[in-house]
C-alpha cells in the first residue's frame, strides 16, 4: 500500500485506496436515476448502464480496484475567478490521456509484474468511479453528488485501475467528530441553496435537465432561454455547488502546473466567430472539445448577450449573413440572441 501511495503521489496524484468491486447497491440507485429521466439527453449512459454493474465487463479477471485522484483546484495564486468563466477542470490540458498513461506507469512502478492484467479507467469507461472511491473509505458522496475526500475536498478527477491482483483493501479513516457517518453532509445545504437552476433540489440527486453543465457541455442543440442568465457566470460547465462546499475552503490544490492552460482568458468574441482552424488551435488537446466547436460558439454568443458585450451586434450580423456558415445551432442561437437583445431595449 505504501508503494502505491508513493508511486501515485510522485506524479501529482492522490492515492485514495483499494477496494473490492461490489457496487450492486450503487448500480441499483444509478438505474433508478436513469429511470427518472435525470440523465436528460445523455443516452450513452443508458446504452452502457448494464456494463456498470460489474467490473468484470471491463476486465474479466478483475479482483481489485485501485482508486486515485488528480486535484484540479487552481493553486492559490491562480485562483482569481474570471467571469464569464469556465469550470476549473476544463482549464487544463485534457486529463484523460495524462491519467491513463501516468496512472498505468504509477501502478506498474508499485507492482512491477507485467503479467498481471489491469486497465486504467478515467470516466470514459462504464465504471462507477465515485462509488468505488467511496468504498475505499477515503471520503463520501455529498449532497451535490460529488465525491468528497474529506479535508482534500471534491475538486478531484477520479481514476480507477482495475487489476487481476488481489490487493488488501483500505479501511475508512476515523470520522471527524462533526460527522455522524461517512455518507453524511450533516445539516449543510449550501450546494442546494446556491445551485441557481434547482438541479440539486433533491439531496444526493442531480437532475441534469436543470444543470448548467449539462446544457453548456453535453447538449447539442439550442439552449432554452430560461438558463441563459447563468451563462453570464459560467459559459462552460459550472462549479457553484463545489465552490460553496465547506470541504473546499482549504482543499487539495493542483500541483501539476504543467497541465494548466490559459483558456479562461480567451475573448468570447473570438470563440463566437472561430473557424475549425482556430477552434483546434485554441481548444485542441483540452476537455472543452467535449462541447464541440458548435457548442462553444453557441455558449459564447449567449454569454456575450447576457453580459452586454459591445462587440455582439457586429458578430451577429456576420453570422446571420454568412452563407458559408452552415452551423444550424449557431445560426438559430444568433437569431434568438438578436430577439433577446431587442426585447431588452427600452421602448420609446
Amino acid at each position: 500500500m505504501r508503494r502505491l501511495r508513493e508511486s501515485f503521489g510522485s506524479r501529482g496524484f492522490v492515492f485514495l485506496g483499494v477496494t473490492d468491486l461490489d457496487v450492486a447497491s450503487d448500480h441499483a440507485r444509478f438505474l433508478a436515476w436513469l429511470d427518472a429521466g435525470n440523465h436528460a439527453g445523455m443516452e450513452f449512459l443508458v446504452r452502457n448502464a448494464g456494463l456498470r454493474r460489474n467490473a468484470y465487463n471491463i476486465l474479466p479477471d478483475a479482483e481489485s480496484a485501485v482508486v486515485f485522484g488528480l486535484p484540479y483546484a487552481p493553486p492559490v495564486g491562480n485562483a482569481k475567478a474570471v467571469r464569464p468563466g469556465i469550470a476549473k477542470y476544463a482549464r487544463l490540458r485534457d486529463y484523460h490521456k495524462v491519467m491513463w498513461e501516468e496512472g498505468e506507469a504509477a501502478f506498474e512502478e508499485a507492482v512491477p509484474d507485467a503479467a498481471i492484467s489491469r486497465r486504467v479507467c478515467v470516466d470514459s469507461a462504464p465504471v462507477l468511479e465515485r462509488a468505488l472511491a467511496a468504498k475505499t473509505g477515503a471520503g463520501f458522496i455529498g449532497k451535490n453528488t460529488c465525491f468528497i475526500a474529506g479535508k482534500m475536498g471534491s475538486f478531484l478527477l477520479l481514476g480507477v485501475v482495475l487489476t487481476a491482483l488481489k490487493i488488501q483493501e483500505t479501511r475508512p479513516a476515523p470520522l471527524e467528530k462533526s460527522r455522524r457517518n461517512a455518507n453524511d453532509c450533516g445539516s449543510c445545504q449550501r450546494c442546494q441553496q446556491h445551485c441557481p437552476t434547482g438541479a440539486l433540489d433533491v439531496a444526493w440527486n442531480l437532475d441534469s435537465r436543470k444543470c448548467l453543465s449539462y446544457w453548456t457541455i453535453e447538449h447539442r442543440g439550442v439552449i432554452p432561454e430560461e438558463f441563459w442568465p447563468w451563462l453570464g457566470k459560467y459559459w462552460y460547465g459550472c462549479d457553484i455547488c463545489q465552490d460553496v462546499c465547506p470541504y473546499n475552503r482549504s482543499g487539495e490544490r493542483l500541483s501539476r502546473t504543467d497541465l494548466m492552460r490559459s483558456l479562461e482568458s480567451i475573448p468570447l468574441r473570438q470563440v463566437a466567430t472561430m473557424d475549425q482552424g482556430l477552434y483546434e488551435k485554441l481548444f485542441g488537446g483540452t476537455a472543452m472539445t467535449r462541447a464541440r466547436k458548435s457548442g462553444l460558439r453557441r455558449n459564447a454568443l449567449i454569454a456575450m448577450a447576457v453580459t452586454g458585450d459591445s462587440a455582439l451586434d457586429a458578430i451577429l450580423g456576420t453570422i446571420l449573413n454568412d452563407a458559408g456558415d452552415d452551423d444550424v445551432v449557431v445560426k438559430e442561437t444568433a437569431r434568438q440572441v438578436s430577439r433577446f437583445i431587442q426585447d431588452r431595449k427600452p421602448r420609446r
